[in-house]
């Protein structure tokens, strides 16, 4: 099947646009009959709205930094010992989930560095602090997510995708006519691909 052949040259290519690759899945899968697995799409493509039904590859692990000061010596952009915070706590604010569109990831990538911020709120401060010593207090703090680890979900989308698509050449190979493709689709669980692939 042409469009197959398509997606996959995008995806296997270094120049090749995911975003390109995800809008002709879509219509992949519409002339398939498989509307119900185009939401992973349009999430992908447009953000996620609802936190639910985000993937476990768009939670990243994020760092915790502090600027601190005890009156006669001042650190910046210093990680803290976290052991002493509860357990849900901990989690909240060393983990980030990543609900934006692949094109506000693309566009965050295009740079070879730097990092994506969310400040903690000062009501935090005094529990974050107790893990200081020598009376340091803190003055702001946020936990940061690194160029890398955003990149990955983009490599992660990427890969699954290829996947699915591989899967589904094989049971649709270019050679085949619209006709013969239709004769072949109630014989392929498209949707049991779609979730190995995406899903794990």
């Amino acid at each position: 099947m042409k469009l197959i052949s398509e997606i996959i040259e995008i995806l296997s290519s270094d120049s090749g646009k995911l975003s390109d690759a995800l809008i002709k899945t879509k219509v992949l899968l519409h002339k398939i009959g498989h509307k119900e697995l185009v939401p992973w799409v349009n999430s992908e493509l447009n953000g996620y709205s609802d936190k639910d039904t985000l993937p476990e590859y768009r939670v990243l692990s994020a760092q915790v930094l502090v600027n601190a000061s005890n009156g006669a010596y001042r650190v910046t952009s210093h990680p803290i010992p976290m052991g002493h915070l509860e357990d849900h706590h901990r989690e909240a604010i060393e983990t980030a989930e990543m609900d934006q569109s692949l094109a506000v990831l693309e566009k965050f990538t295009e740079n070879d560095s730097g990092h994506l911020q969310a400040h903690i709120p000062m009501e935090s401060y005094g529990i974050l602090g107790k893990g200081l010593g020598n009376q340091y207090q803190i003055e702001s703090a946020w936990s940061e997510i690194s160029h890398t680890s955003v990149l990955q979900i983009l490599i992660q989308v990427r890969s699954r995708l290829l996947d699915f698509v591989l899967e589904l050449n094989d049971e649709f190979p270019s050679e085949l006519n619209e006709e013969q493709v239709k004769e072949r689709i109630d014989n392929v669980d498209t949707e049991n691909l779609f979730n190995n692939a995406i899903f794990g």
